[in-house]
């Protein structure tokens, strides 16, 4: 039973240190040594939230140790900078001492609202957490009300700090023995609930993780924005993970893998005999998605006459599976994303505008790395961490010298382009036991040239599907240059049809501007009829 407010809590520190003493000695695990704590805590006071940071000295990091119990915050990074100007750990971490705060809105000017107060929280305690007179960790326990006995539970919290301190201890050394160094980090974050995977340190990232909290719960579309490499994939399933229908599938469509030949079946699946090969009957993208969420990534890739069909389903909440003329109704949250520029893609009518203009009821903008450079040191520690225990190499300690390069780097592929540096330099650490500035910045180097290399190959290659497609082109019996230039120009006008303008057109196939092709097809005398395709 509960106690009452009036309770002398101090009494009850013995009886709790014991009790959670016991339940390392039957399973010494971070995961039931925290809900132990948190179950023992709600025994004998109300709180709404429960949380225990590491934290790395050497790095000047906190680190969730696992979930938080109770009340989630979604714009508090899982690993971020013990900043004592805006943390309250960091604050308890720099004055050694406990911080007690009643009213949030007192403690923090309106331009820098905490996280924990954005969450509906308006009071909090934290407690440092020391061994051998070494902060190891911070304890906090916060509340949607301020209790009248919070003195009281702070005396009771402070008290019991020390038994919570040689418990983590414990389970850290264990944990030392079992793994090593490398796998600390990668234990807290892999404890942490999956939307606390998101680095949001940085006012950028905090702004978009309000905007997924607000449109998570409604039932409507929505389109994330972002260069390539800024997670927007992560975004897609943090809004799923939040919705209503967070318990069904997640079904992620990657657009540009989608052949136009094999489109309806993928995403509305087919009946037994349908078409030659179609053995069985199949199971479409949508009818999987039913009562879930489908995200359909980089879906400005898909043609107009994709886009077409997938408004249709769109608007009639419906489709019909190949080779059936039955309707099969479909109840599916749609995700989309894209990297290109909207204003350019319609214009250029690779994006349909009414599909666009149903896709896109509310829009998240994800920020490249270089505007979000805050979110780098945490990044850093994150990916290092998973990546060592992925490779099993030796740990890098990121120095200030290490870190220098690495934040003034401008990020074109951004935080996929961070990880794959991350991971360059924590093999060649292993391959030649040290790793300086010198040899961070030349890794970088090379990641620019070979993204540089990357871009320009793609804007050179034709698309795959079209090279697949086109007949073989005729034999050319040309003597001048100018004639050659004809002579390839009614070719690629023969294979499109004639069709100059949009992402399968000549202009796309040339790879140049439809007003230069339009030029040079009048400067050689090529008119839309001299073009057309033969009888």
């Amino acid at each position: 039973m509960r106690k009452s407010a009036d309770s002398p809590l101090l009494s009850f520190v013995p009886e709790i240190g014991k009790k959670l003493m016991l339940a390392l000695t039957t399973q010494a695990d971070r995961k039931t040594f925290f809900s132990t704590l948190s179950r023992l805590l709600q025994e004998r006071f109300e709180f709404d939230r429960l949380c225990i940071n590491l934290y790395d000295q050497q790095g000047e990091m906190l680190t969730y140790f696992t979930a938080a119990e109770g009340k989630y915050v979604s714009t508090l990074s899982p690993v971020r900078p013990a900043e004592t100007s805006s943390t309250v750990a960091g604050h308890v971490i720099a004055t050694r001492k406990p911080v007690v705060i009643t009213d949030f809105a007192q403690y923090f000017s309106e331009s820098s609202i905490h996280p924990i107060a954005e969450a509906g929280l308006v009071a909090t305690m934290a407690f440092p957490l020391m061994l051998d007179n070494e902060i190891i960790a911070t304890l906090h326990c916060s509340f949607s009300h301020t209790p009248d006995n919070i003195y009281a539970i702070t005396a009771f919290l402070l008290e019991l700090s020390p038994v919570v301190a040689t418990c983590l201890g414990a389970i850290l050394s264990l944990e030392h023995l079992r793994y090593n160094e490398k796998h600390l980090l990668v234990q807290s974050l892999s404890l942490s609930a999956p939307d606390e995977n998101i680095v949001c340190h940085s006012k950028r990232m905090r702004d978009v993780m309000r905007q997924v909290d607000a449109v998570a719960k409604l039932d409507i579309p929505v389109l994330v924005l972002g260069e390539t490499g800024t997670g927007k994939t992560l975004i897609a399933q943090a809004i799923h993970r939040r919705s209503l229908c967070k318990d069904a599938h997640f079904v992620h469509v990657n657009c540009p893998s989608m052949a136009s030949s094999l489109f309806e079946s993928e995403f509305f699946g087919h009946a037994k005999g349908a078409f030659t090969g179609a053995a069985n009957k199949r199971i479409g993208r949508f009818e999987v998605a039913h009562g879930g969420t489908i995200f359909l990534d980089e879906v400005a890739e898909l043609s107009p006459e994709m886009q077409s069909k997938l408004l249709q389903v769109l608007d009639n909440a419906s489709f019909e599976r190949v080779g059936e003329s039955i309707s099969v109704a479909v109840d599916v949250r749609v995700v989309a994303a894209t990297n290109v520029k909207l204003n350019e893609a319609l214009v250029a009518g690779r994006l349909r505008a009414d599909f666009f203009y149903r896709l896109s009821l509310c829009t998240i903008e994800l920020p490249p790395l270089r505007e979000r450079r805050e979110d780098i040191p945490p990044l850093i520690t994150s990916f290092s961490a998973q990546m060592t225990q992925k490779m099993d190499l030796p740990f890098v300690k990121f120095t200030a010298s290490l870190l220098a390069p690495l934040q003034h780097y401008d990020w074109p592929g951004n935080i996929r382009e961070l990880r794959n540096v991350i991971s360059k330099i924590i093999v060649y650490n292993s391959i030649h036991r040290q790793v300086g500035a010198e040899n961070v910045q030349a890794i970088l180097e090379e990641s620019r040239a070979l993204l540089s290399c990357a871009t320009v190959g793609k804007a050179l290659a034709p698309c795959e599907e079209n090279v697949q497609a086109a007949p073989p082109a005729a034999p050319v019996a040309a003597t001048t240059l100018a004639d050659m230039e004809r002579q390839h120009i009614l070719t690629i006008l023969e294979r499109t049809g004639g069709v100059i303008a949009g992402p399968a057109g000549a202009a796309a196939l040339l790879g140049i501007p439809r007003t230069t092709l339009q030029h040079r097809m009048h400067k050689l005398g090529i008119t839309p009829h001299s073009s057309s395709p033969r009888a």
